[in-house]
């Protein structure tokens, strides 16, 4: 449709709100309300030219408009929610029962994503979505701004998170999909665990010892993920058999 059209449509069905929920290297996302039922919203605007990076399988996807220059993509936005870096750092202490209960959730959704062939990409808490409003916290996965298809060939170029990357991608080599989604679950761990920032190229470097905070299959766990050869890494349904989360 002409561009000042889709804008009144989008304004008749939506109370478009100033506040700024986010934004990353592709996108920026603002609140909203739908009109007649006020349920709360988050509109997404996408330049056209980045479209290609975009993958479908958002989360609660309500409704997109595609006007000249931008696709705006209207998803749900659930009320008590953050991102996992927010609910990490508003938290004074995560118990490691919780935390089980939290990447449980993550590993079922990557797992979920790679079966219908989705690769996330950026796989991060400030993509996690954490609701609040139960007595255990429920996860979804966001922003898929970077994602591609599973492949059963490697990957050479890298979009996400440069500090997050996978040790192979750091030394110039390929990455397979499934291999960097498992680093991406051991570095938002690592993070909730310690509560320091991650950055691979640091961790290749550091003599990296346990954690005394944690368990010893928590620490087996981390272990697993962030294993510095790719081949070494568990698959996503090696993770969910791991004693840490029995």
């Amino acid at each position: 449709c002409k561009i000042n059209t889709c804008l009144k449509i989008i304004e008749d069905i939506f109370l478009l709100q100033p506040k700024l929920l986010g934004e990353g290297g592709f996108s920026e996302v603002y609140a909203g309300e739908c009109r007649s039922t006020s349920t709360p919203v988050a509109i997404k605007h996408i330049p056209k030219n980045v479209m290609r990076f975009v993958n479908p399988a958002m989360i609660g996807l309500m409704d997109v408009f595609h006007l000249e220059t931008e696709v705006i993509i209207v998803m749900e936005r659930p009320p008590d929610t953050v991102d996992g870096a927010d609910y990490l750092f508003e938290v004074n202490h995560i118990p490691e029962d919780q935390v089980k209960v939290i990447f449980k959730q993550i590993i079922n959704a990557a797992l979920l994503m790679h079966k219908n062939g989705v690769f996330h990409r950026d796989l991060k808490l400030n993509n996690i979505l954490v609701n609040r409003s139960k007595g255990t916290p429920e996860i979804r996965v966001i922003d898929f701004g970077c994602g591609d298809f599973v492949e059963n060939e490697p990957f050479s170029r890298f979009y996400g998170t440069p500090e997050y990357g996978p040790p192979e991608h750091i030394d110039g080599e390929t990455y397979m999909a499934e291999a960097t989604t498992v680093w991406q679950i051991g570095v938002m761990l690592h993070i909730t665990c310690t509560r320091v920032d991650f950055d691979t190229s640091w961790y290749m470097e550091e003599d990296n010892e346990m954690l005394e905070n944690v368990s010893k299959e928590c620490n087996d766990f981390l272990s697993q993920c962030l294993a510095l050869d790719p081949n070494q890494r568990p698959t996503l349904e090696d993770l969910l058999l791991h004693p840490w989360l029995e």
